[in-house]
């Protein structure tokens, strides 16, 4: 299957990651924000935001007798954690491990996103947070 276009794929990667945090025991109650959201950080606590990015794309057949041809997408996923410094790394760490179970290995239903090269990124302090960053690499289809 593929996706009816770009906001179908971020959805459904939204949808996968935003299962996975609520679901994890480190995660629930941890706020999550949305880089298209106006909203401010919490000023105590741990923290997340989340956002997806479309990074290039290309048209990958030409048509046949049907007219339509198919155009493939890659993008990144991101995820910023941000936990109160001087609470160790552990804490950074086990809601880091769950947002990169949350894309390590998974494909979306019903439009195929796939994602892949997850990754861990320690950003370090930065006055009152230590940040700790998740990546992820994903691809679709779209035709049309």
């Amino acid at each position: 299957m593929t996706v009816t276009g770009v906001t179908q794929a971020q959805d459904e990667g939204l949808k996968a990651f935003r299962d996975a945090w609520e679901l994890g025991a480190p995660s629930q109650g941890v706020p999550l924000l949305y880089d298209d959201v106006a909203s401010a950080p919490p000023t105590s606590g741990p923290w997340a935001r989340v956002s997806f990015r479309n990074v290039a794309g290309r048209q990958a057949t030409l048509s046949g007798e049907t007219g339509r041809r198919m155009f493939q997408h890659t993008g990144v996923a991101s995820v910023q954690i941000f936990t109160p410094t001087g609470d160790g790394r552990v804490l950074a760490d086990q809601l880091a491990q769950i947002a990169k179970n949350s894309f390590e290995g998974t494909t979306t239903a019903p439009g195929d996103v796939r994602f892949r090269n997850a990754r861990i990124l320690h950003v370090g302090q930065e006055g009152a947070w230590f940040q700790t960053n998740v990546l992820a690499d994903f691809e679709y289809e779209e035709v049309r």
